[in-house]
């Protein structure tokens, strides 16, 4: 492990693990606004929360968390899990995304730095919120939470079951993203961080930062309070891969004499991904309250989204008119373990630059009035993002087909390594042109939302409050995508003739294991593609500029919702055992219209692009039912049911068909032979993709059933265990239309059920035990775990190969845990937080020479965290932390047939980072 001597400081040392529940600390007045926004049950709790603790003895620091998480939790309507930032700056990881894995039933995919593909108990489909309002990324439904740097988050709150008074949209439940407000401190706040974040693969540094102003003050016209907050988070990169193709090609005795029906997959790869991403944010906020009943608010909020990654990519074909030697097997199988490959088709790669920016604005406002038993709040906003890419990639061979040795299942992590025979892949001499690639998307989305509600406390009997209200939103969407590809392979032109080009060796990657012989192999660098891309179009004979948009890629959508709802609280004493709980119905109905344009080709060759339209037209109703059972003052358990749904994707629901590029074939590629054309494998690969979207396409549904028992044995400890059951139908997957000649066209479809069942167990405690020195009180334990049994129907074409029955959901572990061993006292705290996720599928493939459907799996994976800081004065706090301290790799498979038979998919070496720093406070 190197660290550099400029590494300087660290952002925020975020010592609060995720595991346990917790939630903001909020006075009763930004309670309140966040009930207006969605959250009133905990809102409730938060504000009554506060009050006993101003009432008690005064904790401070990640206790306090643990203590006000385990009333809120008591107190709360629904099943909310959370991680607050107890001090400002200090979630337990750099991105909001990494530490919801904390959460029990919460997965997260991992790459580029960084934590994205958030589920909630297997479940994908999210509602995300910023205080209570939906928040999306350009067209896409919900919001990148990895855009949400740590520093500006005062809490993150998992919603498991729903609630009639909180915006439908997801069926996996909502994640709500508080920022801070000015009345949640008690005057003038002043706070920061700086760190720089050192990445071992990447040998690159990235400065992070943040800043709040805040204060609140008494004027005539009543107090006023304003915030300002800004951050700036940065990341470079590298992750690399060592990977092999889903076919899994068979030996015969023309290129394997003696050695015939043996498998082995027919392609390797190396892929090194290096990226520089950067987010700046900025959020405001202003409160103000003329009376004691009136609160009227203001706020806005700026997200970015900043990259620039250059990929950089080598494929070895193990196929063509090949010649293989030297073949060794795994003992008791056909398949073979290395070998020596002559005559196959020539590898290939690029170098690939892509840019991407994301501006993602939102702002808003509304009032809040409280008199006696009534609450009335309004509140609208309004939304812009946009998310716009440009790539710019330079495509290679090598100049001939060398020899190389193959092997597929490397001694040491697996997976394939390779090593070619008197040929030199660093030098740029060996490699010729292959083509110039250029593409550039733009996607948008805005909307307009509003609602209000009404809130009365009821004195009748077992009826204790009932809440209405009503919600308004009318969303845009759009999509433009054009691009262009130019082939000069038959040209033979060196690589080294393209003008301006700076072809050397790639970085090394792979750092935590040197089994790959070729780490390094000669590529355009990417700097010198983007330089010169104006002198590379005039070489390969294109346009100036980037591609123009093909019609047949975009749309534009405008769907309206209109929203109404009504809960009751109830609540009563039924022989000493006090039992209450809501129930609601929230009605939805939607109204799309998305329009776009068809490809179509005449017989003659001529193609036009005819205007095409879909609309819909649907309404949802949404029940839910809890009930809360104090079976002793310390143990409780909590029942409930809820429906919910999510809409598709725009992007899934358009009415266009497109077309890609034309299929090119390598030299020497046995489908050029016209005697081998118009055989099975090669009238699949010459199919021309193309894709579709499908405006017929339901709403994903789910019944879900919940039921938790929770024993608070302390302030600060507690053990819970739920269990839990999503009956969910309508999930999206692709499938292949063949019906053209020549053609493949990717469509969506819904499929039909899916059952998700498990259970949650969680305990959090600090050695809170009499006797014991004070100094082993600061030591602390946080652990979760979470089962989940998932299966479901594949798309038709899959599960006709396996008998029509349902499969392993993907993206679901059975097994999941997190290990969070802590230690606090106010001038030192540490974190050692391990995270864990068993073997689950990635996604399932069907290939030409295995005609059954098999799964690709990743193996289970930990990974080790480890945070620590030093207060040496009140206001200033020194932190360091590692992230990925094991280095171990990610590892997906791929089964090929009946028996189960696999091999290595891929080996994905992610980053590990290291980050020292200051954070301070006044």
């Amino acid at each position: 492990m190197r660290l550099k001597s400029m590494i300087l400081a660290s952002t925020s040392f975020f010592i609060l693990a995720g595991a346990a529940p917790a939630f903001a600390q909020a006075d009763s007045t930004a309670a309140a606004q966040d009930a207006a926004a969605g959250a009133p049950d905990a809102a409730a709790a938060s504000a009554s929360v506060q009050q006993a603790e101003e009432d008690a003895i005064v904790v401070t620091g990640l206790r306090r968390s643990l203590e006000t998480s385990q009333r809120i939790k008591r107190e709360s309507e629904g099943i909310v899990d959370a991680i607050v930032a107890e001090d400002i700056g200090k979630l337990p990881d750099t991105f909001a995304s990494s530490a919801l894995q904390r959460v029990p039933g919460v997965a997260v995919t991992r790459g580029g730095g960084e934590s994205a593909g958030v589920t909630v108990r297997g479940l994908p489909n999210l509602t995300t919120t910023y205080n209570g309002r939906d928040i999306f990324t350009a067209e896409g439904r919900y919001v990148q939470i990895q855009d949400f740097p740590a520093g500006t988050v005062a809490a993150l709150e998992v919603y498991k079951s729903g609630l009639a008074n909180q915006i439908e949209g997801g069926i996996a439940g909502a994640v709500n993203v508080r920022g801070r407000k000015p009345f949640d401190f008690n005057g003038f706040e002043l706070s920061g961080s700086l760190n720089y974040v050192h990445s071992e693969q990447a040998q690159r540094e990235a400065p992070n930062g943040n800043l709040l102003i805040s204060d609140r003050w008494d004027t005539g016209i009543g107090e006023m309070g304003l915030l300002v907050n800004a951050s700036y988070v940065g990341i470079e990169f590298l992750d690399s891969t060592r990977e092999q193709s889903l076919v899994i090609g068979t030996t015969d005795a023309v290129n394997a004499p003696g050695n015939a029906g043996l498998r082995f997959p027919d392609a390797q790869g190396n892929f090194l991904g290096y990226g520089k991403r950067w987010r700046p944010s900025v959020n405001a906020a202003f409160q103000w309250k003329p009376t004691p009943e009136l609160e009227i608010y203001a706020d806005g909020l700026f997200q970015g989204f900043r990259s620039e990654d250059y990929n950089r990519w080598m494929f070895i074909p193990i196929f063509g008119g090949m010649t293989l030697s030297n073949i060794s097997k795994i003992p008791g199988t056909n398949q073979i373990s290395s070998m020596t490959v002559t005559n196959a088709v020539r590898p290939d790669g690029y170098a690939g630059s892509f840019n991407g920016h994301t501006d993602t604005y939102q702002g808003g406002g509304g009032l809040i009035w409280t008199r006696d038993r009534l609450r009335l709040s309004a509140d609208i906003a309004y939304t812009d993002s946009q998310f716009t890419t440009s790539v710019m990639n330079v495509d290679y061979a090598m100049a001939s087909s060398p020899v190389r040795n193959v092997v597929f299942d490397a001694a040491h992590d697996g997976g394939p390594t390779q090593t070619f025979l008197n040929f030199n892949i660093n030098d740029p001499a060996n490699y010729i042109s292959r083509g110039l690639w250029q593409e550039r998307l733009r996607v948008n989305g805005k909307d307009w939302q509003a609602r209000t509600d009404l809130s009365y406390d009821l004195d009748l009997g077992f009826l204790k409050r009932i809440d209405v209200g009503l919600r308004y939103t009318n969303r845009k969407a759009g999509r433009d995508l054009g691009n262009l590809y130019i082939n000069n392979e038959g040209a033979r032109i060196p690589l080294t003739a393209l003008p301006g080009l700076d072809v050397r060796s790639t970085m090394p990657g792979f750092q935590f294991n040197n089994v790959q012989p070729n780490v390094f192999f000669a590529t355009p660098t990417r700097d010198s593609i983007r330089d010169n891309i104006t002198q590379l179009r005039t070489f390969f004979g294109v346009p100036a500029g980037m591609p123009p948009y093909n019609p047949a890629e975009n749309f534009r959508a405008n769907e309206k919702s209109y929203a109404a709802y009504a809960q009751l609280k109830y609540g009563f004493d039924l022989g000493g055992t006090v039992i209450d709980g809501v129930v609601g119905l929230r009605a939805v109905k939607t109204k799309l219209n998305i329009d776009g344009f068809s490809r179509v080709e005449a017989t003659g060759g001529a193609v036009t692009f005819p205007a095409t339209s879909a609309e819909s037209e649907y309404t949802d109703y949404l029940p839910n039912v809890s009930a809360r059972v104090g079976l002793t003052d310390k143990l409780q358990l909590r029942l409930a049911f809820t429906q919910t749904r999510t809409r598709p994707n725009f992007f899934d629901l358009r009415p266009n068909t497109s077309l890609g590029q034309p299929v090119i074939l390598a030299p020497g590629d046995t489908c050029l032979d016209p005697a081998n054309a118009g055989s099975a494998v090669c009238v699949e690969r010459l199919r021309r993709g193309g894709s579709a979207g499908n405006p017929d396409l339901k709403p994903l549904t789910s019944d879900n059933y919940d039921a938790s028992l929770e024993y608070y044995f302390s302030r600060t400890g507690s053990i819970t265990a739920a269990v839990f059951r999503h009956d969910a139908a309508g999930f999206l997957a692709t499938v292949d239309d063949r019906t053209q000649p020549g053609l493949r066209i990717a469509r969506p479809v819904n499929l039909g059920q899916t059952r998700l069942q498990g259970a949650e167990v969680t305990f959090t405690s600090f050695l809170d035990i009499d006797g014991l020195p004070e100094w082993m009180k600061g030591f602390g334990l946080q652990a979760n775990g979470t089962y989940i049994d998932a299966k479901g129907d594949l798309q038709p074409n899959f599960a006709a190969t396996l008998n029509n029955e349902q499969q392993p959901f993907p993206g679901v572990s059975k097994w999941a845990y997190n290990l969070i061993a802590l230690y606090e006292k106010p001038q030192f705290s540490a974190r050692l937080a391990y995270n864990y996720r068993s073997e689950f599928v990635n996604y399932y493939s069907l290939e030409p020479l295995d005609p059954t459907a098999h799964a690709v799996k990743e193996r289970g994976r930990g990974q080790l965290d480890f945070s620590t800081s030093i207060t040496p004065i009140p206001n200033i706090t020194l932190a360091f932390d590692i992230v990925n301290l094991l280095g171990n790799p990610l590892q997906r498979d791929r089964q090929y047939n009946v028996d189960g038979d696999s091999y290595a998919r891929q080996i994905l070496y992610l980053e590990r980072s290291y980050s020292l720093g200051v954070r301070f406070r006044f």
